[in-house]
């Protein structure tokens, strides 16, 4: 995942030089791949502004603008079709170092005389600046950007490339690093405003939703907002989208799209004028059910998928791809907002039988917490609201039917000294906890605390991880070395460890030669061992997603897979052969998890 360190000092005050910020999160779980100095090039490349623009004595398609360079005015030629008259834009001089927009390739900019006039100068566009591929025109650069200011000063930053785990889904974003950050560092974290101003006209009495599967959609929230006007989103953003790795594309995708990355919760729009019935039903998809999405594909829904509908249709496939029918064009006025909470082995099926990979569906994999929708739902609504000039309705529809109390985990010293070999005070601890943002209270001793995770993690639960969270923040090379203070626990190894060996060495002492066998199985090889074409008892424990029809069920039984090895040796004339196998079957029971017996087989 790539961050912007000027979008995470919105959040949290950086002072430390990358390298060591970088050595920090690694420390702390995070790595920090790389880092990408942007702006580190930027050399006699200031901002300036269009004063004037006139016509090119020799050529119709090429102008003269004159830019305001603070201290000095200079005249260039330019062929860009969006010069404007007022528009702060990015001006190298001469000496600067650029990218060719046509071949790509790093230039020292010289003076050139382009149609019998020279030009000792040049107005820029994003990949000239390498910022990005865009060619077509020059970058505007926003109101407030400072006339003759060096624009490394100005747009300079460091694109952090992060390595997170997958069992920190609220790593995905900008805000959660920010909050790793604010607790390495003892810093606080500021969060984005999310305050906006309401019509009087409730979203229940435009909309409603319907949970109908909440196993696999424990929560889904929503708002409405009408009178919008799609256009371009401000160059703010579209810079930090682009430093992040995605494309700008509308006020109203990228507004989604930087609310994703900021909270690391995933959101779509639909056109609400699109929604038929002014309902919204959250359920498995019929059979034979076919719905085409956003990239105009035609695609057959499997009754195991889970899909955003409404009375007549599917409209969205749940946490992977919206639907073509309710998609935000150019003349959308009315947007329905989505924020929730799907199962993350869902999505990863739906996702995967259809070949659908997404930055939405990363995050829902990983098990976003429940927790998260809220927050991100009125941070995207106000910006909806601030930058395409839409109304919101009053409040926001929010269906939790999959809610749970959070519990408190128990944290004692004791028990962080016996894992850690260090003994941490109650203090510390607490004071490491509460940075994190848990919610601290005193245990049943002095020497206990009960911690409550925040709603952003859906990771923390048992005594161990509190331990974890404690050592990693404080510093694991904080921990001293010591000598071991505790017992060696007493081995009791389980008796099958000693009667495995003395059954493969009586086995080979009569001949037979072990063998290693798939445990999967086809149903054509469980076909064999059943008389009379009956089905195989008990029934087989079949993959959710085989990779192959050979290998479709956990084995019931050593016996097929050995007979399919002793055919093959016999297909190559080995003659007395035996084998034997001693490996574990599977076999269901209800009401309970299967078992798991090993057993041993020999065939000749």
């Amino acid at each position: 995942m790539k961050v912007s360190l000027n979008w995470l000092k919105d959040y949290v005050d950086i002072k430390l030089p990358v390298d060591e910020l970088a050595r920090k999160l690694a420390m702390a779980g995070t790595e920090v791949k790389t880092w990408q100095v942007i702006g580190g090039s930027w050399e006699g490349i200031v901002v300036g502004q269009i004063t004037a623009i006139n016509p090119h004595p020799n050529a119709d398609r090429l102008t003269l603008p004159m830019v305001d360079l603070g201290t000095e005015q200079q005249t260039v030629v330019c062929g860009a079709p969006n010069l404007k008259l007022g528009d702060k834009v990015v001006f190298a001089r001469v000496g600067a170092r650029l990218i060719d927009g046509h071949t790509g390739k790093p230039f020292t900019l010289e003076a050139a005389k382009i149609r019998g006039v020279v030009s000792e100068g040049m107005v820029c566009s994003e990949k000239e600046l390498g910022i990005s591929d865009s060619h077509e025109g020059i970058m505007v650069l926003p109101a407030e950007a400072p006339v003759g200011k060096p624009l490394a000063d100005y747009m300079g930053d460091v694109i952090l490339d992060l390595d997170i785990t997958p069992n920190r889904p609220d790593c995905l974003s900008v805000i959660g690093i920010a909050r790793e950050i604010a607790a390495l560092t003892g810093q606080k974290v500021r969060l984005p405003k999310d305050d906006y101003d309401e019509t009087t006209t409730t979203i229940d009495s435009q909309v409603s939703v319907q949970i109908a599967d909440p196993d696999l959609c424990p929560r889904y929230s929503a708002s409405l907002v009408s009178g919008i006007k799609i256009g371009a989103s401000p160059p703010w953003m579209q810079q930090r989208l682009i430093a992040a790795g995605m494309r700008p594309i509308n006020n109203i995708v990228d507004i989604t799209n930087y609310v994703m990355l900021e909270y690391g919760e995933p959101l779509h729009a639909f056109d609400y004028n699109h929604i038929r019935g002014q309902k919204i039903i959250i359920r498995r998809a019929k059979k034979g059910e076919v719905m085409v999405t956003l990239d105009g594909s035609k695609r057959a829904l499997a009754p195991d998928m889970l899909v955003i509908a409404d009375t007549e249709r599917a409209v969205a496939l749940a946490g992977v791809m919206g639907g073509y029918d309710s998609e935000v064009t150019e003349n959308t006025t009315a947007i329905f907002l989505e924020a929730a909470s799907f199962n993350p082995a869902s999505i990863y099926e739906t996702g995967h039988s259809l070949g659908l990979p997404s930055e939405a569906r990363l995050r829902f994999e990983r098990g976003i917490s429940a927790g998260v929708t809220i927050p991100a739902l009125k941070r995207a609504t106000q910006l909806l609201v601030e930058i395409s000039g839409g109304q919101a309705a009053k409040g926001f529809i929010d269906a939790y039917p999959g809610e749970k109390k959070a519990e408190p985990v128990r944290l004692r010293s004791s028990e962080a000294k016996r894992l850690l070999g260090v003994d941490f005070s109650v203090r510390q601890m607490k004071d490491t906890l509460v940075a994190l943002g848990f919610e601290v209270k005193a245990g049943a001793s002095n020497a206990e605390l009960l911690a409550i995770a925040p709603y952003w993690r859906s990771d923390v639960s048992l005594e161990e991880d509190l331990i974890e969270e404690v050592a990693r923040i404080i510093g694991y090379d904080e921990i001293p070395i010591t000598m071991l203070s505790q017992p060696v626990p007493r081995q009791n190894p389980s008796p099958m460890l000693k009667l495995k060996p003395q059954v493969s060495r009586i086995l080979a002492d009569y001949g037979f030669q072990e063998v290693i066998t798939f445990s999967m199985m086809g149903s054509e090889a469980l076909n064999k061992l059943s008389p009379h074409s009956q089905p195989p008892e008990p029934e087989p424990l079949r993959l959710a997603n085989p990779m192959t029809a050979e290998q479709e069920y956990l084995r019931p039984t050593l016996r097929a897979n050995l007979l399919s090895a002793l055919e093959s040796n016999l297909r190559h004339e080995e003659n007395g052969v035996r084998l034997f196998e001693l490996g574990r079957v599977y076999h269901q029971r209800k009401n309970d998890l299967p078992s798991e017996p090993e057993i041993v087989c020999g065939v000749a």
